[in-house]
């Protein structure tokens, strides 16, 4: 391959929407090289392709002379042309290649691999980088001896520079962000950026977590850095290279990169320490410990002088839906944080969930600060625990007494009525607290009361998109970090000089809020006046889900099988989102004996037309956002899910027992059953199905429900559509009980009788062609679904057997009787039936039924249902008068059976209780239909009752 086509390779693997973001450090082993690059060769052998790579360092980019150094220069001056096209709409050209990335990434990972790979001269010095640079290059052929002359004749320093500004502010950090560290030092300012990318390889990146955790560090705290210099280097472990230990001994430029590197990436750590164990090609997690922090929080009454402490747990995880500490369970809150834990105050405090492996610490300080917890959209009668000393807001200081004297010595430097002590009743013996707003200096002595002065622009708030992209339903708010709160800041976009000044937030005095009225799709800067600080040059950007429905093409929507199976190989008959591919006739309609309760042979003949109005609530949005992003993660949805939820109910859920945990994953899948997306809980994914319009059935004329991905335009257009062809869109909330689900609403459009059209079936075709969706009229996609689906006997005799290793994950164990997991803390379990779950956490899982002493992977759905028939245990009730179904809550039907009688109406089941049990009540069923589905499907009789 010629050089480009490498360079296209190697920094796609490195850049790329995947990594945005994050930061990119250029490691590759040789291995490494060989593997990204071999899906673009055919038979060579990993010798070849290595060769192929070295080949292409030697000849460089078309034009280019010298030696290594000088070729990299070359490529550089080629820069330029990245991005750059064509009139004809294609990307500029060298040799033939198009110049997608900057020319010179691939010279940059080569000038690191002398440092990753070993080199011939077992004599070389780790820290001797010319000496293994040439070693690196006489073993590969290439007669060159590089130095410090080569590195600064050629001004090499320029192409890092240049690949983070092209990185971090051209394309924005949307495919990665590279962060250069200056050296002044003679020694480093040259070689010192090729240790920086190295002396942390990637596999120790990863097993960061474990290091943190191991030597006892709290995620979300704060941590100066040579505390964390001290803690890595005198560390009992064999995670870090000794070679990185020995340069953190050093008190020099490249110890500082490190420690900073590890202090990004410490700040980014949620407190997971699982462990990544490799079996061949593929890595499974063993389970370790999640750390969580404890927040001290405390009340105040002035009235009686009164302060009353309590805790708050926080964490970016999701918790664990039986997360329990001592006598407290259902824990969840909002927005990462725990619900209030009324525990008095201790100096140092740990709650452990074993079973769980969660911990929460608290740890001794002899300084607290604290801010409203309204500021973290909790209940400002709470003030919380904080890390950053603020220019701006009211706080309180709890200090041990030894402390009392300097805190005091520092309250001199207040302006007047800035600074007071308290003497509340409720203080923990020799503890001492002040208030405190505007300080003019920190406390040098105090890590923690150090006043920083660098400021820097945030967004916060409002619903991401993707990075730096924010959704225009909701805006974010400015926060400058260590805000004066007197500064002018003002919104500008993109190659415009006019500055849109912005206002300030009321009850925050360093916070601004965006116009109502900002532009869409432009990027946009935050900028202050007469300052030039971190964040001025970053481009942000608000979208809208408007007219995204129609984009939805669904053309990365998985193939199904018959048990609801990623089908990896070619087959005939599929399910695809919620259609079936070459569906079999009894569910076509001229072929199906259910034609009448879709197409009746009754006439409508109502004749007057009700305007119907479309009520954007949060359920709505929520799809909205999922449409506008058409793709996206288990943990994408179920951040989305809770920013609406807490919009809508945050005050709410602080006093309900609503397991929100619970409510993510239910609204998940009752998205996927009643058509609007595709969910795989194996690999994580979800994607939207486009929009649809299938019959549903009807007692007279025609009716049609959507289906799919939907945005406001849509439904608008729908609606003014429909009456102009004589059409009733009928818009039906979801059942109140299903409310905190953020479902959206259903949509179906009536049909009528028409002068030469009987049913109003024209009139629909029509409607449908206007709008270019999609009218599924050949056949019924709820009789295709439930006719391709398997039965429970085709599911247990296809069972696959795998093996029995659980890595330590939580395990629960279905109990028939109550149908729920137990958890399960022995080592013995009844190998001659069993069905368990496994749990990593709360968005990776995984399920294995035991049966006659053999393990078998299996789909919990269709596993209960196993269960159920193995214990002949019959669970279904259905009512022949109302054509309603209950099913109990903890026993859903598996994916193709759940569509099939989902799609009868679009509705999530209702919610009840029946004699104290959790049941999900389906409507619209009929009993033929019910009949075919759980008798012949899933070996359940129906009970007989009134529902």
């Amino acid at each position: 391959m010629k050089y480009l086509e490498w360079n296209n390779i190697i920094s796609s693997y490195f850049f790329n929407p995947a990594n945005a973001g994050k930061d990119i450090y250029l490691y590759l082993t040789k291995n490494d090289i060989i593997n990204i690059a071999r899906q673009h060769f055919d038979i060579e052998t990993e010798d070849e392709i290595w060769a192929d790579f070295i080949n292409a360092i030697k000849r460089g980019v078309p034009g280019s002379n010298g030696n290594i150094i000088a070729k990299a220069k070359f490529a550089h001056s080629k820069h330029k042309l990245v991005g750059i096209k064509k009139a004809d709409g294609t990307f500029a050209t060298i040799d033939g290649i198009p110049v997608l990335f900057p020319p010179h990434i691939s010279y940059l990972t080569f000038m690191v691999l002398p440092l990753v790979e070993n080199v011939d001269n077992a004599n070389l010095r780790p820290n001797n980088y010319y000496g293994r640079l040439n070693s690196f290059l006489q073993s590969h052929q290439i007669n060159e001896n590089i130095g410090t002359t080569d590195f600064s004749d050629n001004q090499i320093n320029c192409l890092w520079e240049d690949l983070s500004k092209w990185a971090n502010i051209i394309k924005n950090g949307e495919l990665g962000l590279f962060n250069v560290i200056p050296f002044s030092n003679a020694n480093w300012i040259y070689v010192g950026k090729v240790f920086s990318q190295c002396v942390l390889p990637p596999k120790l990146l990863n097993r960061l977590p474990e290091l943190f955790e191991s030597i006892g560090l709290v995620p979300n705290t704060f941590y100066d850095e040579k505390f964390l210099q001290e803690k890595v280097k005198n560390s009992r472990t064999d995670l870090i290279p000794k070679s990185t230990l020995e340069f953190l001994k050093k008190d020099d430029e490249l110890s500082k990169s490190i420690i900073q590197t590890i202090q990004r990436l410490y700040k980014k750590w949620s407190g997971e320490t699982h462990i990544e164990i490799e079996e061949g090609t593929a890595t499974r997690k063993k389970r370790n410990y999640t750390v969580a922090p404890l927040f001290l929080q405390f009340k105040v009454n002035t009235n009686d002088e009164v302060i009353l402490f309590s805790y708050r747990m926080y964490s970016s995880n999701d918790y664990p839906e039986d997360l329990k500490f001592e006598n407290y369970e259902n824990l969840y809150e909002i927005n990462g944080w725990s619900k209030t834990l009324p525990l008095g105050f201790y100096e140092a405090l740990e709650l452990e969930d074993n079973f769980n492996k969660w911990i929460a610490k608290f740890p001794n300080r002899d300084i607290r600060l604290f801010v409203s917890a309204g500021r973290f959209k909790l209940s400002n009668d709470f003030w919380i625990e904080t890390d950053l000393l603020s220019k701006t807001e009211q706080m309180y200081l709890l200090c041990k007494s030894d402390k009392q004297e300097l805190i005091k010595e520092w309250g001199k430097t207040f302006g007047n009525g800035n600074f007071k002590q308290e003497d509340f009743e409720g203080l923990p013996d020799n503890y001492s607290l002040f208030w405190f707003r505007s300080p003019t200096q920190g406390l040098t002595d105090i890590s923690i009361l150090t006043l920083y002065t660098e400021k820097r622009i945030e967004l916060v708030g409002g619903l991401k998109v993707n990075f730096r992209t924010y959704i225009n339903d909701f805006l974010p708010e400015v926060e400058i970090v260590n805000s004066d709160g007197n500064e002018n800041v003002y919104l500008q976009y993109k190659d415009t000089d006019e500055k849109i000044y912005l206002s300030k937030k009321t009850s925050l005095n360093n916070r601004w809020l965006l116009p109502e009225k900002t532009a869409i799709n432009t990027d946009f800067y935050i900028k202050v006046e007469d300052e030039t600080f971190s964040g001025n040059a970053l481009a942000y950007n608000l979208v809208s889900s408007n007219s995204t429905a129609i984009k939805v093409d669904g053309l990365n929507l998985q193939k199904r099988d018959s048990f609801g199976r990623n089908i990896i190989k070619d087959a005939e008959q599929f399910c695809l989102g919620s259609n079936i591919v070459n569906s079999n006739k009894s569910s076509q309609r001229y072929f199906s004996t259910y034609g009448p309760l879709f197409t009746s042979i009754f006439l409508d003949t109502q004749t007057n037309i009700i305007n119907a109005t479309f009520n954007n609530h949060n359920g709505n949005n929520f799809c909205n956002f999922l449409t506008l992003k058409s793709e996206l993660s288990t943990e994408d949805f179920f951040k989305a899910f809770e920013f609406f939820y807490s919009e809508e109910f945050s005050e709410h859920q602080a006093n309900t027992n609503y397991n929100l945990t619970k409510l993510k994953r239910a609204s998940l899948n009752f998205y996927d059953y009643i058509g609007i997306l595709d969910y795989d809980y194996e690999t994580k994914n979800i994607i939207l199905n486009p929009p649809q319009f299938i019959f549903i059935p009807a007692d007279k004329g025609r009716k049609i429900l959507l289906i799919g991905a939907r945005d406001t335009a849509l439904i608008e257009k729908i609606i003014t559509a429909a009456s102009k062809h004589k059409l009733q869109v009928e818009i039906t909330k979801q059942f109140l009980s299903n409310e905190i689900l953020l479902l959206p609403d259903v949509i179906t459009i009536k049909a009528f009788q028409q002068a030469n059209d009987s049913y109003g079936e024209n009139n629909i075709i029509a409607f449908v062609n206007e709008l270019n969706i999609k009218f599924t009229s050949k056949y019924f996609p709820q009789i295709a679904l439930q006719d391709f689906s398997s039965n429970i006997n085709d599911y247990e005799n296809t069972l696959e057997e795998i093996d029995e290793n659980d890595y330590d994950w939580a395990r629960y164990i279905f109990n028939a009787e109550t149908l729920v997991f137990d958890k399960s803390e022995t080592l013995s379990f009844d190998r001659s039936f069993c069905l368990l779950k496994y749990k990593l956490n709360e968005y990776t899982y995984y399920f294995k039924l035991w049966k006659d002493n053999k393990c078998y992977k299996v789909d919990v759905n269709w596993g209960k249902f196993l269960a159920l028939k193995y214990f002949s245990k019959d669970v279904i009730l259905f009512d022949s008068v109302s054509n309603k179904v209950a099913i109990p809550i903890e026993t859903p039907l598996p994916r193709l059976l759940a569509k099939a009688i989902m799609l009868l109406s679009g509705k999530a089941p209702d919610f009840i209780e029946i004699e104290g049990k959790k049941f999900r009540v389906y409507e619209n069923v009929t009993g033929i239909f019910t009949h075919n589905l759980f008798r012949l499907k899933l070996g359940q009789t129906p009970i007989n009752t009134t529902l």
